[in-house]
């Protein structure tokens, strides 16, 4: 078997020997055996294999079973089966490698492009073509992630190497981040010249954020455009395709030239694209939108005179961007919409029969306002349900872990802390209390609501994603242009996302008085471009309790009996 490094951690900790013998209730997960003080922490996949001495790959055997397997894997690896879209991409972007030595893989979050990194690796490693990997992300959250699930692959890469670049012995290369790149460009490419190496730039557009990384991937690498690639293979990945003002192009992006707003800029071009529709319903959840209304009585202070209420859809736009920021710090608002959120979780948990600990993301826009959530999420539960994570408190990326990984149901209160490198599949429903409407931020944040939990992938028992947001065109128009695939961005209209979250903006012409009658308005499936009304989400939850059909199930019930309906009626 090749070796693509070893986890240089051989024993399990304590902790770990603790939670496997409480997992396996005392009894050996090989042959049933009752488990003394002497039993072992297995690995699934053997150490000397490469496997990680993780939970996910290990177990309480008893000393027999675990000597009796020797150097040999109980498993096959978790994770290295091919999806179909990983199946027709691989050769492609291979062939292109072999041919030109960088390709641009498009995959919509969620779709498994560490997977197919991994995949790839070990094709262009098992042919001999790469000697090592170096993957660059955009943020430390990121290198923990991918280490972590390069180590569940059996791949074991350095999250620190020596002086920035040099992998520890019995690893196979390096994870960094696009802000070290300026100081250690040069040792990366003398290390690349000593071993030929495979360069995965993850969510590759942030190159262009600064001219120090645009100089240093160049340094580093070379340019496509002059026919010169100093990396033995280099991936391009990114949840979208973008565009850049020419003088901050990639060079290792292949683009071509477009004019927006008559301004020229470069569109990226891909190799692969694996867009979103494509996904859902086998790799991904599909998205039903929310809607959640409210009369808003304002005042005109231009004229100091009271506006008649107004349901927040029927706001004018410039009336939204001042009014709408106002309406999510209402007490009552949030009170009414974190009860919703609720209910929409508790139906996503009832159709597992509880077999996920399912979790809320709470997206609130200021931390004012992400503090009386995580309050009224509790409130509505009765319990410590909400796990406030925002950026002016010590530990929040800690905290932000553990509340991803403890085993029971919570609600994770946050504001944009979420975006890339967090990934929870037991995330399945969103509460958007934001005004936010930048493509790729509303990209983000409708993913993290669409991944699958194992259950679902075992059972085939696909939930339907629940994100609940006001209703309004605008956002219902951001999230619905994103299962369509038909957003293209400009660097205009990225948001940044990797710091704290301004305050959101406000109008000093409008005031709000107060906001009345907050209910449920409407809902979106998404992937069926189809509206539901609220009397019709109604009639179709009867009948799931009727049939017992899950009731979060009802909204994609209710579009079947109309379409049911309107074909009955055509053919009469």
């Amino acid at each position: 078997m090749a070796s693509y490094g070893r986890d240089p951690k051989r024993r399990a900790d304590p902790q770990q020997r603790a939670h496997l013998f409480e997992d396996a209730g005392g009894q050996c997960q090989r042959c049933g055996a009752q488990l003394g003080p002497d039993y072992h922490a297995a690995h699934l996949i053997a150490h000397s294999h490469g496997g990680a001495t993780t939970l996910r790959n290990l177990e309480a055997w008893c000393p027999s079973c675990n000597l009796g397997l020797g150097n040999h894997d109980a498993d096959p690896i978790a994770g290295l089966t091919l999806r179909p879209w990983q199946a027709d991409a691989l050769p492609v972007i291979a062939d292109r490698i072999f041919r030109h030595g960088t390709a641009t893989l498009q995959a919509t979050p969620g779709a498994g492009k560490t997977i197919f990194a991994a995949l790839l690796l070990r094709l262009l490693f098992d042919a001999g073509l790469i000697e090592r990997i170096v993957v660059v992300v955009p943020s430390t959250a990121l290198v923990r992630q991918w280490r972590s699930e390069l180590a569940q692959l059996a791949i074991h890469l350095d999250p620190h190497p020596t002086d920035g670049a040099l992998e520890a012995d019995g690893l196979v290369g390096v994870i960094v981040t696009y802000q070290s790149l300026p100081t250690y460009a040069r040792v990366h490419a003398t290390r690349m010249r000593q071993r030929t190496t495979l360069l995965v730039f993850d969510e590759v557009h942030h190159v262009a954020d600064e001219a120090s990384w645009g100089n240093a991937v160049r340094c580093m690498v070379g340019d496509v455009a002059a026919g010169e690639v100093r990396a033995g293979a280099v991936l391009n990945m990114t949840g979208t395709l973008f565009r850049s003002d020419p003088r901050r192009r990639i060079s290792t992006v292949r683009y071509e030239r477009v004019t927006v707003d008559g301004t020229p800029k470069l569109q990226a071009l891909t190799d692969w694209a694996v867009p979103t529709r494509e996904l859902v319903g086998t790799e991904l959840r599909a998205p039903d939108l929310y809607r959640y209304g409210g009369r808003a009585e304002y005042l005109d202070l231009s004229s100091s005179c009271p506006v008649p209420r107004k349901q927040i859809a029927d706001l004018e736009e410039h009336e939204r961007t001042a009014l709408l920021s106002q309406v999510l710090e209402s007490p009552e608002w949030i009170d009414r919409f974190a009860a919703e959120a609720v209910r929409l979780l508790n139906e996503q948990i009832e159709a597992l029969d509880h077999a996920e600990y399912l979790k809320l993301l709470f997206v609130a826009p200021t931390v004012v306002v992400a503090r009386h959530a995580a309050r009224a999420l509790n409130k509505a539960t009765g319990t410590d349900f909400a796990r406030l994570v925002v950026y002016d408190e010590p530990d929040a990326l800690t905290n932000l872990r553990t509340a991803r990984d403890e085993p029971q149901s919570c609600g994770i209160v946050t504001v944009r802390m979420v975006t890339e490198g967090f990934d929870c599949s037991q995330i399945s429903t969103i509460a958007y209390a934001s005004n936010i409407v930048a493509p790729l931020f509303v990209a983000q944040m409708m993913a993290r609501a669409m991944r699958l939990t194992p259950t679902e992938r075992d059972t085939g028992k696909h939930l339907p994603a629940k994100i609940l947001i006001p209703d309004h065109p605008v956002i219902r128009e951001a999230f619905a242009d994103i299962i369509r695939d038909t957003f293209p961005l400009t660097d205009e209209t990225e948001p940044e996302v990797r710091g704290a979250a301004p305050e959101t903006t406000r109008s000093d012409r409008y005031d709000l008085v107060g906001i009345d009658d907050p209910h449920l308005r409407g809902i979106d499936v998404l992937d069926l471009e189809q509206s539901v009304s609220t009397m019709e989400h109604e009639n179709a939850t009867s009948v799931c309790e009727i049939v017992l059909i899950p009731t979060t199930y009802a909204a994609r019930l209710a579009v079947g009996i109309r379409l049911d309906g309107e074909s009955h009626g055509n053919s009469g």
